[in-house]
């Protein structure tokens, strides 16, 4: 695991959750394996197989909130031969509706990575909402 890894994750979730935050879909896209293969799972227990699926349920997210935020806190990183990583973190998802109304969420995340040609790209992903007694502790 080169140190040179872990500054180009830490910097690539950190692109991610700009272009998340600025609703800028085809940059977050391009943090991802836009293959069919793909897998998300979100907080709410949907499951969405294939890149296609996820990107249509953020366009639509995208397009009925007025703010989204989303923040990624005490990334734990393991690459593996600077070609593979696994990242565990906590996320907190901050949303308010065109009615005014903020909702937020928080919780564990994991993403799993591979270097393709140059770049990292999350080729699954999987969002889990913070149980009541943890979300007391924090």
């Amino acid at each position: 695991m080169s140190v040179e890894s872990l500054k180009e994750l830490d910097d690539f979730f950190r692109s991610m959750r700009q272009a998340f935050n600025s609703r800028d879909l085809k940059t977050f896209r391009s943090h991802f394996w836009t293959d069919k293969r793909f897998q998300n799972l979100d907080a709410s227990g949907r499951r969405d197989r294939g890149w296609g699926a996820f990107e249509e349920v953020l366009d639509q997210e995208f397009r009925y909130l007025d703010t989204v935020k989303l923040e990624l806190k005490d990334l734990d990183m393991q690459v593996f031969e600077d070609q593979f990583a696994t990242v565990v973190g906590v996320w907190k998802l901050a949303q308010v509706d065109p009615e005014g109304r903020n909702h937020e969420q928080n919780g564990l995340c994991t993403f799993s990575l591979c270097r393709m040609s140059d770049d990292w790209k999350i080729v699954a992903q999987h969002y889990s909402l913070m149980s009541a007694e943890n979300a007391t502790a924090e």
